[in-house]
């Protein structure tokens, strides 16, 4: 007898057919995600069982040359409150038939389906204005006025670029834009401009980004993590709820092993912050 009940998926240390599509997924994930790129060139924090990270400003001290026999000066260097990095996911269940998850083809499947689900949900939080929530962090633009537009696209280069440039230092830049400014830059410009460019997918037509990589910390908790299921009952819903009480999910309800279907879970711990505010620029 086979009863209906609460499960524990497989995990990918169990199922190592599934090992493979982490390691995939993230290596394919930059190419697909302007966010991904970008967080992977800041400056990369592990929470390693910490439920927040705080990152404290510290104002770099004065040096100065010293004669010989001279004694050497003494000086602070004070900290502020910085960002903090709070625990937050990225996660998402999709579901295949077994006969398709049979093919030769399905590990690229699931890849496929896993990539086109997380990339363009990362940036579409990240390069938001949309303040912090229980559940994700502040976009970089919450809180940051756009800068006048210039004449024409080389002065809004030039614009957001020169705003974050004090915080970048030798940190180096990226400007994040439409795919359309990505392809006006690319004709426009006679050589490789000096700073990293990435298109996101969800910004506007005419959207320009600056960021300063030395003013993003970012934590990624390794690779996302992949569990399987054939016996769970989901709600089939973008925006699962609970309205009946008692903890009885609303429908529609599939259960995965009446239908012979396979339910894959991922779930990607991630988060972010600005050090300063002035590390990010933009303008349309």
């Amino acid at each position: 007898m086979v009863l209906r009940a609460a499960v524990s998926p497989a995990t990918t240390a169990s199922t190592p057919a599934l090992a493979a599509v982490a390691t995939a997924f993230l290596a394919a994930l930059t190419a697909q995600s302007a966010g991904a790129d970008l967080l992977r060139r800041g400056l990369a924090l592990r929470f390693d069982g910490a439920a927040s990270i705080s990152v404290p400003g510290i104002a770099v001290p004065s040096a100065a040359f010293v004669a010989e026999g001279d004694a050497i000066p003494t000086t602070e260097a004070p900290t502020s409150p910085g960002a903090r990095l709070e625990r937050h996911k990225l996660a998402v269940i999709a579901s295949a038939t077994s006969e398709m998850l049979r093919s030769p083809a399905a590990e690229e499947l699931i890849k496929a389906v896993l990539i086109e689900a997380t990339g363009p949900a990362l940036d579409r939080a990240l390069f938001s204005a949309a303040p912090a929530g229980p559940d994700r962090p502040a976009g970089l633009l919450n809180g940051i006025a756009p800068m006048p537009a210039g004449a024409n696209l080389v002065d809004n280069l030039v614009g957001v670029t020169s705003a974050v440039a004090p915080v970048a230092g030798n940190g180096g830049i990226a400007v994040i834009t439409s795919a359309t400014l990505r392809v006006g830059i690319d004709l426009l410009l006679p050589r490789q401009p000096p700073f990293v460019t990435l298109v996101a997918s969800n910004l506007a037509p005419g959207t320009i980004i600056a960021v300063a990589l030395s003013a993003l910390v970012s934590a990624v908790e390794g690779s996302p993590q992949i569990e399987a299921s054939t016996e769970a009952i989901v709600h089939m819903h973008t925006e699962p709820r609970e309205d009946i009480g008692g903890g009885i999910m609303a429908r529609p309800l599939r259960s995965f092993f009446q239908s012979d279907t396979v339910g894959l879970k991922l779930r990607w711990p991630i988060s972010w912050a600005l050090r300063s505010p002035q590390g990010v620029a933009w303008t349309t």
